[in-house]
């Protein structure tokens, strides 16, 4: 009998205490969100606005792709070019990416076939050609499916402090045109975007590859690929290499949009499963605060506490439920982001697929990134190194 009421006196105080620090951090985070883009905004000194070589990987033809890749040719900037790189110089999304560049002879742009295999993440391997080829030493690299304002690059260029080694920009998921979409979006600017906005206050950055800002010259004197080719993670690996130079990682004031389009549900518990268990492998600490920043566990946590201020379980589950989704819902209207109709079934879903995806996060290496499956373990063999950077690794074609 006595055990039974230590464990049940554990629960109690274990359930409020899981719920108290839940509550305070949406609180908290949500606070930040609204905030980081002015706090930021002010610790951005930098008025230096040096030529930058545009850096685009191409890989499949996603939604929207044509818009985001234009959305480089409206940047209100001096001077810049663009590389495209791709494993395959025939495939439907170069062919496309060909025809952008030719609709804008006004910048310098190239494409490039990548032949580099010896990075865990076939990403990297794509990124060595235009990393070493690019015309000049700072470097902007954009995912496929981020679209920027006309005035992105230059106010991302403000953070690129002498200081900082890597600026990157938190994103935002927008256009969702089915359940999975909206439900993916929900994860982007739900629990993922509150951390990120919070992580940035307070003035602090890792590696979030959507959009990079960097210096070619940091990156080589951070140990250039041999200090990312031995992870999936390699943009958080790319801002730890840059942090053991003392150069820090820093989130910029604007956010990016990302496009979703239609996606299907295991797309996006496949995507936020690979994420997740790079994070186990790379950040164990944010990996294991994940329950804290959902709803579900808050919800249970309010269940096994409910005695301590005189409610059901039901009504403090309830209630906690309400309050979680209430916020998030106000937070979405304060920074423009699209709230429909299903939100509260779309929430629903989103905290079970997220709370699937972290239990799943404990027992699996196997990651899915492009359609294909790759090994997210951290292996780095003895004597290995990236690829030497004068290393004939691209084959150089005028776009």
């Amino acid at each position: 009998m006595a055990a039974e009421g230590g464990l049940h006196e554990a629960l109690l105080w274990g359930g409020a205490a899981f719920w108290v620090i839940s509550i305070a951090l949406l609180i908290v985070s949500t606070i930040a969100t609204v905030v980081q883009p002015w706090l930021c905004g002010r610790r951005a000194k930098n008025r230096l606005q040096p030529p930058v070589s545009v850096v685009l990987p191409v890989k499949l033809l996603e939604d929207n792709f044509d818009r985001a890749q234009e959305s480089i040719f409206a940047q209100d900037y001096p001077n810049f070019d663009a590389l495209a790189s791709a494993v395959d110089p025939h495939s439907e999304a170069v062919q496309r990416m060909r025809a952008i560049f030719s609709r804008h002879p006004e910048v310098t742009t190239q494409v490039l076939q990548s032949v580099a295999k010896f990075a865990r993440s076939p990403k990297v391997d794509n990124l060595v050609a235009p990393f070493t080829q690019a015309t000049y030493d700072t470097i902007l690299m954009k995912d496929a499916n981020a679209i920027l304002e006309p005035d992105d690059l230059a106010e991302h260029m403000r953070q690129l402090g002498d200081r900082v080694g890597l600026v990157c920009a938190i994103p935002y998921g927008a256009n969702p045109e089915n359940i999975a979409a909206h439900v993916e979006a929900s994860i982007l600017n739900g629990p993922h975007a509150r951390m990120l906005y919070t992580v940035a206050a307070l003035g602090q950055g890792f590696g979030v590859g959507k959009i990079m800002l960097f210096r070619r010259d940091d990156f080589l004197r951070a140990g250039g690929f041999a200090a990312i080719s031995h992870t999936v993670g390699e943009d958080n690996a790319m801002a730890k290499a840059l942090a053991r130079i003392g150069l820090r990682t820093v989130f910029s004031h604007r956010p990016v949009r990302q496009e979703l389009g239609r996606r299907s549900l295991n797309d996006v518990y496949q995507r936020q499963l690979r994420w997740s268990v790079i994070r186990r492998g790379d950040a164990l600490l944010s990996f294991l605060l994940e329950p804290f920043c959902q709803a579900f566990p808050a919800v249970i946590a309010a269940a096994l506490a409910a005695p301590l201020v005189q409610l059901t379980p039901f009504a403090a589950a309830g209630a906690t439920l309400l309050f979680w989704f209430s916020l998030e819902t106000w937070l979405s209207f304060m920074k423009g982001w699209r709230v429909s109709w299903e939100a509260p079934a779309i929430f629903l879903l989103r905290e079970a697929v997220m709370l699937a995806v972290w239990l799943r996060a404990w027992t699996t290496n196997r990651v899915v990134w492009a359609k294909e499956q790759f090994d997210a373990r951290i292996v780095v063999a003895p004597g290995a190194r990236g690829a030497p950077l004068d290393a004939p690794l691209a084959t150089r074609k005028k776009g």
